[in-house]
């Protein structure tokens, strides 16, 4: 993707924030489908932009054979195409940027236009010309913008934008606060879209997949300060993209230009520029006084005018965080470094043929970080590193006039170091809460020595044919192809010392937590505490193989009418070592169609309607789940010894403390993921089915206003089979034959399989977007969004905290598993029912002293929901005696049981924030503009509860059911209070950087 400076793209802004609205809603299929001269990196979707329209006479009759060019500081040379035999015209493959737009007939005056062209997106650029010499004429030209005329659901943010607004930099950051989407997920980094799953969206960085093979997060490849464009699409996505059920986050990077451009930025923050919320001010957390400061460089230029570019750029953190653990209060610091350097090169070897090359190496060591969002104590604390690099090498150019090619592969790598124990005495095993609130102490969790490796390779290509006819209007058809292989190398060994402890610790007469020297005492109660024997396979590894093809027709029927037509196919495939295992062998086919009306036939207004099913990712956190890649053996024990306190951890012994002593469990349940744990032969990742209405309109040049109605049914999930069909088996050491006992087996299936009810288990959704952008003035600039979730409920989580794909309590000893207890239905845990986006950028010139940008940013989230439930809920004696009754040899270990109310039935407390930003640059010399950029965050201080501790308990005084399960319950000591500092908002803090930029 060209590049330009930045201050070029500054100008480029403020000429975008008169004329040109930026937020787009991006072609639906395929008018990104040409050669460009430009460079810029392709694979999944579409990293360029694109201009097309019409040309008529004054008459308003079509005019065949004008030619359109194109020219932009983001373009090598110059770009043509010639109208065909409708007036239409298609300029596919632009880099995103400003350009002027001139159409040129024999016989007829030159009409010339400006247009900004959007990542992803299409500007419709129209033209009536006028015959040469005949001044009396009026010349009608139109810039339609792409939020209007265009299917896919998408937002897009450039560069200047970030910059000037108080916001994060980074594609997640950036990604969070559009419409359509939450951060109301298990772990940190990701998105919610549209009611789907938080781990099943793609993030796309020059074409190339950066996700994370697990979590479904974006791993670093990109200097912030590089970052040209960033586009989201959450809904009506074409058949270009796939791998996902959730939305796309596709950035582009900068890559040079003609000029010599640059930045640096040097960003500076402190803990104590924080203030402490009520949570930390009760629990006197006190941050370390140190200034952290990153600093990030940019450089590009030509090595030859419009033959050869460069780009480069770096980035180096040394930064300390200070931080407060939940449930204990205890204050502790965390150190990271990070080292990003990125080169590109650029090459036009000849007309029409462009061959690109870059390299991306991400490096991050940490110290002293907490494994867990839910860990509470220091003696967790460990260090890792993060190695993490990028090579991906682009081809493109024209076949013919009309026919177009483009080729890409890379290679993704992202390694795990360290980050966890290294001791193997017993007494620094880690412990998990057993039904308190999720908390983990006393020890790291994982093994420190046992390395894991998450790596990717992506191969695509694309043929592009664009054709014009008399009768059936025009059509851009695109065929693309994409090879995806995704890696996994590792025994994810849990712990250093083969063992994880489920126990509770020593609490107070208040419930408040017992510290000794900062350490918990785990409490060992008979036939409630739980071991966890984990026994990993180091070096296991596995490939997913997802080979796809899409087709894609973008069908221009006439003034009115318009449809996306498209399909996209995949097949996957699998191998894991050891065992030479199949995890999964199958394929989907997807439709993804969508149409437009136009009802004046002049782009102002708009009415669109697509329909489209998405293949969710074949992931090795739901396909390797029977071979060793990953899942280490599992058996689990249940605790037979004395009730007892166990202080002196981590260096008691079993003698000391009883707990510690595996003799003293009873095995109930054994996972050996090659010896019981089975796949079915057409096992398929859920598939997500979606419709949405639009309409739109422009208000003027100045603006547009979106409304977009989405519903998705979600259905097919990866569900685990434990019953009496499944079978059971007698688990032995690979090594030594020693056997452990006969367990059930467990199989993994989409329900309807086997005959069962194939909707018994269903997400839905259904919500409304609303949209606008408006330059109010020449200076200033409003956008807003405001999304509410109608309906996001279902009987199916699907993922949980550290758990990415994990599968529900259906089909687990379904004699004892009432749907009402176990599986119930209600809200999904990212329901939300409001969330709005408002800001605004508010630009004083003042000539030569420079320019002052004032942004503002207003966030408000309504409540969550929560589940009144029981963790660790055990097998009643009723149950017992029904599984004995039917002749099964084991049960569920523990489970969370619901209460009458059902799955998400509680509301926490909803809150705004408020945050400002000033950015100042002034003009030194030629291109040279100095800035500073000071950013206040939650600025009114609010610190509002947001979150509280919601522990029950089962009440077994009070009334069961027919299976002896208490239908009431307890409220935990704690119940409704803050146990962390997140539960509060963050504290007023504030932000300073500078740099400059030419």
């Amino acid at each position: 993707m060209m590049g330009t400076s930045a201050s070029e793209r500054e100008v480029s802004l403020r000429k975008r924030r008169i004329g040109m609205p930026s937020r787009v809603l991006a072609s639906g299929v395929g008018l990104a489908l040409a050669l460009t001269f430009a460079p810029g990196a392709f694979g999944q979707g579409r990293q360029t932009g694109a201009i097309g329209g019409a040309a008529v006479d004054s008459q308003g009759l079509s005019l065949p054979g004008v030619t359109v060019t194109v020219s932009s500081p983001s373009l090598q040379g110059t770009r043509t195409a010639v109208t065909d035999i409708n007036g239409n015209y298609s300029l596919p493959q632009l880099p995103p940027g400003a350009y002027s737009v001139v159409f040129t007939l024999s016989g007829f005056d030159d009409v010339e236009e400006e247009a900004t062209v959007p990542l992803g997106g299409e500007v419709g650029v129209n033209a009536v010309l006028a015959p040469a010499g005949v001044t009396e004429m009026v010349q009608v030209v139109g810039v339609i913008p792409a939020e209007i005329q265009t299917t896919e659901t998408a937002s897009n943010m450039v560069v200047d934008e970030v910059n000037a607004l108080p916001m994060g930099r980074s594609p997640f950051a950036i990604a969070a606060v559009q419409p359509g989407l939450n951060t109301n997920t298990p772990n940190g980094g990701q998105l919610a879209v549209n009611g789907s799953f938080a781990y099943d969206n793609v993030y796309l960085i020059d074409g190339v997949d950066t996700n994370d093979n697990l979590f479904g997060t974006s791993n670093s490849l990109y200097v912030a300060d590089a970052i040209e464009e960033t586009q989201v699409l959450t809904s009506g996505i074409s058949a270009e993209y796939g791998r996902f059920s959730g939305g796309v986050v596709n950035v582009i990077t900068k890559s040079g230009g003609n000029t010599f451009s640059g930045s640096w930025r040097t960003n500076y923050d402190n803990p104590t520029w924080e203030g402490l919320n009520p949570y930390e001010v009760e629990n006197e957390v006190e941050r370390e006084d140190v200034l952290n400061q990153t600093h990030e460089a940019t450089l590009g230029g030509p090595i030859a005018r419009d033959r050869l570019w460069f780009f480069t750029s770096y980035r180096r953190a040394r930064t300390t965080d200070s931080d407060s653990f939940g449930q204990t209060g205890i204050s502790y610091n965390s150190r990271a470094n990070n080292d990003r350097n990125q080169i590109k090169l650029t090459a036009t070897l000849a007309p029409g043929h462009t061959l690109s090359g870059q390299y991306m190496r991400n490096y991050t060591a940490r110290f002293d970080r907490a494994p867990f969002g839910f860990s509470i104590t220091p003696d967790v604390l460990n260090d890792a590193t993060r190695p993490n690099d990028l090579y991906v090498t682009t081809w493109r150019g024209g076949v013919s006039r009309n026919v177009f090619a483009e080729a890409q592969v890379s290679q993704k790598r992202f390694g795990f170091r360290g980050g966890g124990g290294s001791e193997t005495a017993i007494g620094h095993s880690p412990f998990i809460t057993l039904t308190q609130e999720l908390g983990h102490y006393n020890a790291p969790y994982f093994d420190a020595t046992d390395p894991e490796d998450r790596n990717n390779l992506q191969v695509t290509g694309n043929v592009t044919w664009y054709r014009g006819t008399e009768r059936f209007g025009s059509h851009n058809v695109k065929v693309g192809f994409e090879s995806y292989r995704s890696t996994r190398t590792g025994g994810n060994s849990q712990t250093s010392t083969g063992y994880v402890f489920d126990a509770d610790y020593k609490v107070d007469a208040n419930g408040d937590p017992v510290l000794v020297n900062n350490r918990l005492t785990p409490v060992f109660s008979p036939f409630e505490s739980l071991i966890e024997n984990w026994i990993p396979s180091r070096g296991a590894r596995i490939n997913i193989n997802t080979s796809s093809f899409f087709i894609n027709d973008n069908w221009s029927l006439n003034d009115h009418f318009s449809f996306n037509l498209g399909l996209r196919g995949e097949y996957v495939s699998s191998e894991a070592t050891p065992g030479d295992i199949t995890t999964v062998d199958t394929r989907a086919i997807v439709p993804r169609l969508a149409a437009s009306y136009d009802p004046l036939g002049d782009g102002r207004y708009s009415i669109q309607a697509t329909y489209s099913q998405y293949s969710g990712k074949y992931s090795e956190a739901q396909f390797a789940e029977n071979t060793n890649v990953g899942n280490p053996s599992l058996l689990l024990g249940v605790y037979t010894g004395p009730p007892h306190e166990c202080p002196g951890l981590p260096n008691a012994t079993a003698l000391d403390c009883p707990g510690l002593d595996p003799a003293n469990y009873f095995t109930v349940l054994g996972r050996f993921p090659t010896q019981n744990v089975f796949t079915g032969d057409r096992l398929n990742s859920p598939v997500t089915e979606e419709f949405t209405l639009s309409t739109g309109a422009t208000l003027g040049r100045r603006g547009h206003f979106q409304v977009t109605y989405v519903r998705r049914r979600a259905r097919s999930f990866v569900e685990d089979y434990q019953d009496l069909t499944t079978g059971t088996t007698v688990l032995t050491d690979p090594d030594t034959g020693d056997e452990y006992g006969e367990f059930t087996n467990k199989f993994f299936r989409n329900p309807g399989d086997l005959g069962d009810d194939p909707d018994v288990l269903q997400r839905n959704y259904d919500g409304l977007q609303f949209e606008t952008r408006y330059q109010l003035l020449d200076d200033l600039l409003l956008n807003g969004s405001w999304t509410t979730q109608l309906r996001n409920e279902g009987n199916f989580d699907g993922e949980g905290t550290n758990t990415p794909g994990v599968s529900s309590v259906y089909g687990d000893w379904p004699e004892i598993s009432p749907a009402d207890r176990f599986y119930p239905w209600g809200r999904l845990d990212d329901y939300q029912k409001q969330r709005v986006r408002v800001w605004g950028i508010y630009t004083l010139g003042m000539g030569s002293f420079g320019d002052l940008d004032i942004g503002g940013f207003w966030r408000y989230d309504s409540a969550e929901n929560y589940s009144l439930s029981s963790s660790s809920f055990r097998v009643t004696d009723e149950q017992q005696a029904i599984l004995d009754e039917l002749g099964y040899i084991d049960g569920p270990s523990s489970r969370t049981l619901y209460y009458s109310d059902g799955r998400g039935s509680e509301l926490y407390n909803g809150s705004g924030r408020f945050d400002l930003s000033l950015h100042y640059d002034i003009p030194v010399w030629r291109r040279l503009r100095p800035w500073v950029k000071i950013e206040w965050y939650n600025l009114t201080n609010n610190d509002k509860l947001l979150y509280f501790n919601t522990t029950v308990r089962p009440d077994w005084d009070g009334p069961l059911d027919a299976l002896g399960i208490p239908t009431a319950y307890i409220e935990g000591d704690r119940f409704g209070e803050a146990t962390a500092a997140g539960d509060y908002r963050s504290a007023r803090s504030f932000l300073i950087a500078w740099g400059f930029r030419f």
